[in-house]
């Protein structure tokens, strides 16, 4: 049987000029013919009844279409146009207008039902605008279609706002299909297609930007390209805000706002300076009441307000949407607009968010309250929170006084404001403020230490960071501006500061502590950071699986919280991947680097990002791009690690240029210092580049006889290299054979940098032993070795090391004595010997240096 269209011509809408087809819900429309009832719900200009439009064009079978206003809402009238719109008899009948029986008491059920005679002939009714339905008996008659439901007859329902049906019911009965918002919004693919089809260019980020303020909504995509179309410059048109006839502004003045309650029109109007809403925050804006409620219906009713939480406790606005209602504000007086804002920061400040509170009186420009709040606890937020303030112009808005709390409060914002050349002298000027004023309030105090603490971190004295970080956490830590996660914050701040300087005994109990700290009392974005930082450290030291593990650790915490990635675990990547070799991945990863400017953030982290990508391009050999990089780190203050670190580099560099007296020299001010043994390989190999045998051997002997906690693994195979070559050149072929031997053995095939510095050093003696030259971890230049890097081997204690024993064993690696490591921990001599016994029997060494060596190699410390 050969089936036909037909519908009433008059009803269904013609589709709009340069109208985008859209496959995909057309094929989601006809994969739903299974449901009895399809629900389009969405706002208005998602594209609901276009769509409808163009499946019905398309579509196979009789087609009943039906636009109710507010007046055909009550029964007798609705059922009567849906009666009036169903198809006739035949084609002459089509379309006449219906004449009323004389008994106006009529099943609309069975007349539906009565329409379809054979399953292969059947009939779509589809009701647009079907919002306006909300009548009991209209509301139940579509529930009894449902309910006896024919398959030869579906229902299809466009609508602004779910319509007043069991939709929850039909969904665990299989027998509601449905499209929202989220569906029906513009793909990438779908906008481009528009724009094209309206003759219409743009660069790929101006695109970028209008899918972003579009949000794929169908009539904003629209009517930006017929805004663009036909002139010289369309990009112009993506961020402009248009209110004249025809534009988007007018659409959703007239579509939305207008069409609003005048308390639901004010609740958004004066909220719309805010990212975010919640109930209680609007509330306390806009004076109204129950605006929880308020913005409840708005989201259910598609009115550009959506829930950003399942609870709907927390909404946003839709950007185009936003953009109108903030300028609908910007009409009236500007004391009204910040008394709003002065309403929000009063609100943050009572639910104890002082970072937003902060914000919203800087943005008021409330002097007064910024002052007040950046004295008494907000330092303390952004610090613990990571909160970016450096746009907020603070020093510009706290007023000069000579009272406590504008000074402090003035401080506080040098110390976030400084740049690390100008932090000593602002240190010193806190310091003589503090010893000319005696302050007694506890919360100015703090605020006050904390300064101290930033500035000494950016000033790169660690005796001020500790003696800071020390009165900080002595203080008590309760009342009503308690700051959660600010202890976390001020040990990680230490742990960063002696890791750079150096101090790396004490840098494992730090972290572990202020990961205990953050996970009892602190944010997720401050729980990541000290995750990224152990990360960090373990991949600096070359402790290859501890890092693995923690950056896992990092990033699953990570997605799981939805937080961005800290430049902390990429430069964590990096280190690692530098490490194995990956020159590549090495670049990559410290290349996409964008240092926030958040409150706390390491002041080291731009020169340690340097020196990973200068170290990359030197093994590279781009040595040209390397020194350049480095020279950038030259005026910087920098702390001793990464000063030692540039100045290793750029020995290197001179040794590899054929200046290897200018290396030595860069080198000879660490001679006698804690940092010799750090940059003995490099001194080293410029003694060798000199011809000076004994030098180098002397520079290697004081980096594999020293059990200085500067001594990691990479330093330790690049000391032994260095060993090997010299044995070489002397012509004891058996101990440089040995040497290399000892050597792999150490890699373990995970750190392969120090064997591709080697260059070609060793490709004679490994050619003459293959099966040494077999587990070399990178290719000869020749080719006359593959790489055959070795497997990793998991190295576990059967019984592991309390962590007392691993407290002890830190302080092992250094230099202090029994009675020193007894006095540091508080404990008494005989207790530290127990404990070291029991660190030799798990081992298992027989004394100190062995210990340590032994530890290293199982990535303890």
């Amino acid at each position: 049987m050969t089936t036909t269209v037909s519908y009433q011509f008059a009803t269904v809408p013609p589709l709009p000029p340069r109208h985008v087809p859209r496959p995909r819900l057309l094929a989601a429309l006809d994969r739903a013919a299974d449901a009895p009832i399809t629900l389009l719900c969405a706002g208005p200009g998602a594209g609901k009844t276009v769509l409808l439009a163009e499946w019905v064009k398309n579509l196979k079978g009789r087609v009943t279409w039906v636009t109710p206003r507010r007046a055909d809402a009550e029964p007798e009238r609705f059922w009567r146009l849906l009666e009036s719109a169903l198809p006739a008899g035949d084609e002459q009948d089509r379309g006449q207008a219906f004449e009323p029986a004389a008994d106006s008491a009529f099943d609309p059920v069975r007349m539906l039902f009565s329409q379809v005679t054979d399953e292969t002939d059947p009939l779509v009714v589809v009701i647009d605008d079907a919002h306006v339905l909300t009548h009991p008996d209209v509301l139940d008659g579509l529930d009894r279609f449902v309910k006896g439901w024919n398959p030869g007859l579906r229902l299809v329902l466009a609508a602004r706002s779910d319509p007043l049906l069991p939709l929850h019911r039909y969904r665990l009965a299989g027998q509601l299909a449905e499209l929202r918002a989220a569906d029906l919004a513009m793909t990438h693919e779908e906008i481009g297609k528009v724009l094209a089809v309206h003759g219409v260019a743009i660069p790929e980020p101006d695109f970028d930007l209008l899918v972003a303020r579009t949000e794929g909504w169908a009539a904003g995509v629209r009517l930006s390209a017929m805004r663009m179309q036909g002139t010289e410059r369309p990009a112009d048109f993506v961020v402009q805000l248009a209110l004249d006839a025809g534009s988007i502004g007018e659409y959703l003045v007239d579509e939305v706002v207008q069409r609003l309650p005048e308390d639901h029109r004010r609740l958004l109007i004066e909220t719309s300076f805010l990212d975010e809403v919640t109930g209680p925050l609007a509330d306390a804006v806009t004076g109204l009441a129950g605006c929880g409620e308020m913005l409840t219906g708005l989201a259910r009713d598609n009115a550009f307000v959506f829930p950003l939480d399942p609870t709907q406790t927390r909404y946003r606005y839709h950007q185009m949407f936003r953009e109108i209602l903030r300028y609908l504000l910007q009409r009236r007086e500007g004391s009204d607009v910040r008394l709003l804002k002065e309403r929000a920061a009063a609100w943050f400040e009572a639910e104890g968010d002082l970072g937003s509170a902060v914000y919203w009186a800087v943005q008021a420009g409330d002097r007064t309250r910024v002052a007040s709040l950046f004295a008494r606890g907000g330092l303390g937020y952004a610090f613990a929170h990571r909160q970016d303030m450096s746009g907020l112009r603070l020093r510009e808005l706290i007023p000069a006084s000579e009272s406590a709390e504008p000074s402090v409060a003035a401080f506080a914002a040098e110390s976030v404001s400084v740049p690390p050349e100008g932090a000593a002298a602002e240190l010193d000027r806190l310091r003589a403020w503090r010893s000319a004023h005696q302050v007694a309030d506890q919360e100015l105090l703090v605020s006050c230490d904390l300064a101290e603490l930033i500035l000494g971190q950016k000033a790169c004295d660690v005796a001020a960071v500790d003696a800071a970080a020390a009165r900080i956490l002595d203080a008590p830590q309760s009342g009503p501006r308690h700051i959660q996660g600010l202890r976390a914050a001020v040990l990680l701040t230490q742990a960063a500061t002696h890791f750079w300087h150096g101090r790396h005994e004490d840098v494992g109990a730090l972290l572990d502590q202020a990961l205990a700290e953050v996970r009892r009392d602190g944010p997720d974005v401050l729980e990541l950071e000290v995750l990224s930082m152990t990360a960090f450290v373990d991949s600096f030291w070359a402790r290859t699986n501890r890092a693995e593990t923690g950056v896992q650790a990092a990033h699953a915490l990570r997605k799981g919280r939805g937080l961005g990635v800290p430049p902390l675990l990429d430069l964590a990547t990096g280190v690692r991947a530098l490490v194995a070799g990956d020159l590549g991945g090495g670049e990559t990863a410290t290349q996409r680097i964008a240092l926030p400017g958040a409150v706390g953030a390491d002041p080291a982290l731009e020169a340690a990002f340097a020196l990973v990508l200068a170290g990359g391009l030197f093994a590279h050999r781009r040595e040209d791009e390397a020194r350049a990089v480095l020279h950038q780190q030259a005026e910087r203050v920098l702390p001793p690690v990464l000063r030692a670190h540039r100045d290793i580099l750029l020995a290197d560099l001179d040794t590899a240029s054929g200046r290897p007296r200018s290396a030595l020299a860069r080198l000879d001010a660490y001679r006698g210092t804690e940092f010799a043994v750090l940059t003995s390989p490099a001194a080293a190999r410029a003694s060798l580049a000199s011809n000076d045998a004994r030098g180098a051997r002397d520079c290697v002997r004081s980096v594999l006889t020293s059990p200085s906690a500067q001594t990691g693994r990479l330093a330790l195979l690049d000391a032994m290299l260095c060993d090997a070559q010299i044995a070489q050149l002397a012509g004891d072929e058996g101990r440089a054979l040995e040497i290399l031997i000892r050597a792999l053995d150490v890699g373990r095939g995970e750190i392969i940098l120090p064997f591709l510095k080697a260059g070609d050093t060793f490709t004679a003696l490994l050619a003459r032993h293959p099966d040494v030259g077999a587990q070399w971890p990178v290719a000869m230049a020749d080719d006359a070795l593959a790489a055959v890097p070795a497997q990793r081997i998991p190295r576990e204690l059967p019984d592991p090391l309390t962590q007392r024993e691993l407290t002890v064993l830190r302080l092992l690696a250094t230099t202090m004595s029994t009675v020193e490591i007894a006095d540091e921990l508080c404990l008494s001599v005989n207790t530290v010997k127990t404990h070291l016994a029991a660190i030799y029997r798990k081992l298992p060494a027989s004394r100190r240096r062995e210990a340590v060596l032994r530890a290293r190699e199982l990535e303890l410390i």
